[in-house]
């Protein structure tokens, strides 16, 4: 009798969940947003075109040169054109390719610096729509756009890491905001259930292949649900667990033929409880735009370091205030915004904090818990238009332009110009072999459309590049190295004529005479 009573009881409380998800939701849609779509669009208007303005300048000044990093994805993307692909960043044993495959298809037609610009461009657009699809449900139309403004142009920092087309890492965060809402809809209804679990494993899966810092984020979220629909097999668990090998797989079709990856070091020696810290006093405040990027606290470190620590307290007590005011859909959010600090410390990269790449994982978390405060509005404010208009285009205003200003007043500049014009000096020469110093190399042969073959002294990426290096002709090898840099050089020094070339020191092989 019980046996065949049980599954009567779990139907009931199915029935109930689904009744109390539904009075939750006609909770938040009793108070219809104002307006329709298009006057919320026409609202966001100034923000994005301030976003843009920003996003226009910014390749135009010395904080948005393109780095090696960068070039390897735009190698990458050239090799997907040349019938090479690959499943994991060069030189790594993670991170997905996905920006590479983007990339891919725009440098079929359209070459150099801007396709690299372009392409993230329109992928932070897609990372914004996520955020506005992650708060919707919790804030309504018009907080929820407030909100997705705010992290495309949330800080200086930002905006330059949405800009950079760094592999794995806008793709995954994109992932991870997915998986965070699939999760909170699993615990807001019960209502296509298994459809539910199934993206939320594979967008899990997804960012674990992208980056593990976003995967484990995701996992944080996912685990949470997983516990409140632990009795679910068929309906949650399986669906979850097959899209998380689905989302997962390229990266263990990769690990079956390299092995399991090792840990990446980091630049420093920090602790594991300095990273704590450092996230705290380093990363965040810089994420939020009161820390320019050059670690100087913006004005007076005392006002500059309470405005960060305001939104810092504010942002994880507003993820309790979440909790309060929407109840079990929020607790994801919830669990991500408390234990990403003790999870993330684990990987000691995160001792670095060069740019603001580690800050993504935080920022949906801490974008959820401000929007609570703003539940704490009437209704009538909260819904409205205005609000739309005015407080991301203040909080660009406030946030990110006067980081970037700090760090380079208003600059406008090529920065690319000088491996421009290495690349020029390359091929009036006929030089196609160039070695030497990791970020010059790779950037060079980028601008060269990857006609060149290159291997730097340390941090290898393109494998079949290095091998190909190795078999050329030391006469005919061409080095590059960061001007005044002793070089590495296969032939003695005076077989070489040096040219300098803005910060560069070119060493040319001489031809020899008859």
């Amino acid at each position: 009798m019980s046996a065949i009573a049980e599954p009567e009881s779990a139907d009931s409380s199915d029935r109930a969940e689904s009744a109390t998800a539904v009075q939750g939701e006609a909770t938040t849609a009793d108070i219809p947003d104002r307006g329709s779509g298009w006057i919320l669009l026409l609202a966001a208007l100034p923000a994005v075109v301030i976003g843009m303005a920003i996003r226009a300048w910014l390749p135009r000044t010395p904080l948005l040169f393109i780095n090696a990093d960068e070039a390897v994805t735009g190698l990458q993307a050239f090799g997907v054109l040349h019938g090479r692909f690959s499943l994991v960043v060069g030189g790594n044993q993670y991170g997905s390719t996905t920006e590479a495959y983007l990339l891919a298809p725009i440098l079929a037609v359209w070459t150099g610096v801007w396709p690299l610009r372009i392409m993230c461009v329109l992928l932070s657009a897609v990372a914004a729509l996520a955020l506005f699809l992650l708060a919707r449900p919790s804030f309504g139309r018009a907080i929820a756009v407030v909100l997705a403004l705010i992290g495309w142009t949330m800080s200086g920092a930002v905006v330059i890491m949405w800009t950079r087309p760094y592999m794995g890492y806008t793709s995954g965060f994109i992932a991870q905001v997915a998986a965070l809402a699939l999760a909170c809809r699993a615990m807001r209804t019960d209502r296509k259930l298994g459809r539910t679990a199934l993206g939320a494993g594979f967008a899990t899966g997804f960012a674990l292949w992208s980056h593990p810092i976003f995967g484990a984020v995701a996992m944080i979220a996912v685990a949470t649900t997983s516990i409140y629909r632990f009795r679910y097999l068929r309906s949650w668990w399986l669906p979850l667990a097959a899209g998380g090998i689905l989302g997962v797989s390229p990266w263990l079709v990769f690990l079956v033929g390299s092995g399991w990856p090792q840990t990446p070091g980091a630049l420093s020696d920090a602790t594991y409880f300095e990273r704590i810290e450092n996230f705290f006093t380093e990363l965040l405040p810089r994420a939020f735009g009161v820390r320019a990027l050059d670690s100087v606290w913006l004005g007076s470190p005392l006002l500059a370091g309470g405005l960060a620590a305001a939104l810092i307290v504010g942002s994880l007590g507003g993820l309790v205030l979440l909790v309060v005011r929407k109840g079990l859909p929020a607790i994801p959010v919830l669990t991500t915004g408390l234990l990403i600090f003790p999870v993330l410390a684990i990987f000691p990269p995160l001792s670095d904090y060069a740019d603001a790449r580690y800050s993504l994982p935080f920022l949906p978390q801490l974008l959820m818990g401000l929007g609570a405060w703003l539940l704490l509005l009437p209704a009538r404010a909260r819904t409205s238009p205005w609000l739309v208009a005015v407080l991301p285009t203040v909080w660009a205003l406030a946030f990110a332009l006067p980081q970037l200003h700090q760090s380079v007043g208003w600059t406008v500049s090529d920065p690319d110009a000088p491996p421009s014009s290495v690349v020029r000096e390359l091929d009036s020469r006929g030089i196609r072999y160039l070695g030497g110093n990791y970020w010059g190399v790779y950037v060079v042969d980028y601008l060269a459309d990857g006609r060149l073959i290159v291997k730097p002294d340390i941090g290898v990426r393109l494998t079949e590049d290095a091998e190909e290096f190795a078999q050329a002709d030391p006469a005919a090898i061409a080095y590059l190295y960061g001007a005044g840099e002793p070089p590495n050089l296969s032939l003695p020094t005076d077989r070489y004529d040096r040219l300098t070339i803005d910060g560069y020191d070119l060493y040319l092989p001489r031809k020899e005479a008859g």
